[in-house]
């Protein structure tokens, strides 16, 4: 029987794991490459006034668009990711908010909209997609980047494989980390919140974003999936 990659969200909409992992993610992505960090720049236009972060956890691609955009918003549902955004990566046009993404709005509505890896924890995507829309200006950019895989769920030798596999980079080219890293990426808990995530195959992702944002543009970035999408002007 063929699989069906078929999206149905978290086993729940719990989100406290991030709750307690807020310094164990952060502190890996200091240590790990950060590929979307590194493209991001590139995606975004020169200079604009309004700015949101989805999901912006603790604030490292908040900052990118701090650099090009007047004034920041940076939200996500995890008070302690927010914390930590707002201790560790303040800018004076940069404002987080401790905030469901669905419950969110604001009337002045955004030049640009970013989401990173995020919108894979929702169980209502299209509900978050429709939404991420309506908050875009005319003529507005929205950037959404997620996780893709070729089944649902991973299982937990996946991600121990591959944290095998980081450790043999590691102890080549930057062995002085590697240790902390494979402690990082093989801890239990941190091991719990990835299997217990849902994900989108790269063709399923193009249509369930396509129908929300008709003639968008996509590309692999990273491992990851990216969407680019201009609205209309009118």
């Amino acid at each position: 029987m063929r699989h069906r990659n078929r999206y149905r969200g978290p086993p729940t909409p719990d989100r406290r794991p991030f709750d307690t992992l807020a310094d164990h993610y952060d502190r890996l992505h200091d240590l790990q490459a950060d590929p979307i960090g590194t493209w991001l720049p590139s995606a975004l236009p020169q200079r604009g006034r309004r700015a949101l972060d989805a999901g912006c956890g603790s604030g490292r691609h908040t900052l990118a668009l701090a650099d090009r955009f007047d004034q920041v918003i940076g939200i996500d549902l995890s008070a302690p990711m927010i914390g930590l955004a707002t201790a560790r990566r303040p800018r004076p046009n940069i404002a987080y908010h401790h905030t469901d993404l669905l419950e969110f709005d604001d009337p002045d509505g955004f030049d640009l909209v970013l989401s990173v890896n995020t919108l894979h924890h929702l169980p209502d995507l299209d509900g978050a997609l429709d939404h991420l829309r309506r908050l875009t200006h005319p003529a507005g950019l929205v950037v959404l980047v997620d996780c893709v895989a070729r089944r649902p769920a991973l299982p937990r030798w996946w991600f121990v494989g591959g944290a095998i596999r980081h450790l043999l980079v590691d102890l080549a080219h930057r062995p002085t980390h590697a240790p902390e890293l494979w402690r990082l990426r093989t801890d239990p808990a941190w091991l719990d919140h990835l299997t217990g995530d849902r994900y989108l195959s790269r063709a399923a992702f193009e249509r369930r974003y396509a129908r929300a944002f008709p003639g968008a543009r996509f590309w692999p970035v990273g491992g990851l999936h990216a969407m680019l999408w201009r609205a209309p002007r009118t």
